[in-house]
């Protein structure tokens, strides 16, 4: 089953999501995204374009997932 982890970021007032990963990228089960997202998040974070935003929610979804600024 498909596993999508998604970061809530902030940056001042404005918030968007963002797919960190899914199962068919890196292989993650729920479980391991449940309990280790945010070690995943801050990773990525610390290498990718939104080093300067804040993480202000996680989640781990069933599925594939659009995030709300993209659908």
């Amino acid at each position: 089953m498909l596993v999508t982890l998604i970061a809530v970021l902030c940056n001042g007032q404005v918030c968007l999501e963002k797919v960190v990963t899914t199962s068919e990228q890196s292989g993650i089960t729920m479980s391991a995204c449940q309990v280790n997202g945010q070690i995943g998040i801050a990773d990525w974070l610390a290498h990718g374009p939104y080093h300067e935003w804040t993480l202000q929610k996680y989640k781990c979804v069933l599925g594939k997932y659009v995030p709300k600024s993209e659908a």
